[in-house]
């Protein structure tokens, strides 16, 4: 478990859910873009969820917490989240066909 820091706020949450975010808010911040994510919680030792809006200029701090014998149930949320960052495109320039071949003569249509 780990304790997210938000907003002067503190959640704890899953360390694969803390992963997630903060993947995501870097992903966000390389697109100048923001979101709002639902995630799990611990809540009075139980699950509950939190609402973060995320993006260019979200301060995340993750930090260990005390283990809990709560199990949250993140799995489909990090899922979302990893859909999410790749349906932001690349993180790094993409080469594509068009460039590698400029000024070579060669008939790309051919191959």
């Amino acid at each position: 478990m780990k304790i997210l820091s938000y907003s002067g706020e503190e959640v704890v949450t899953t360390d694969r859910m803390c992963e997630a975010v903060v993947d995501y808010a870097r992903a966000l911040a390389a697109e100048n873009a923001a979101d709002v994510v639902e995630i799990p919680v611990l809540v009075h030792a139980a699950q509950g969820f939190a609402r973060l809006l995320i993006g260019p200029s979200s301060q995340l701090i993750v930090i260990p917490a005390d283990d809990s014998d709560v199990v949250l149930k993140d799995a489909a949320v990090v899922v979302d989240l990893r859909a999410r960052i790749s349906a932001l495109g690349p993180s790094r320039a993409v080469v594509t066909a068009e460039d590698a071949w400029v000024g070579t003569g060669i008939d790309l249509d051919f191959l």
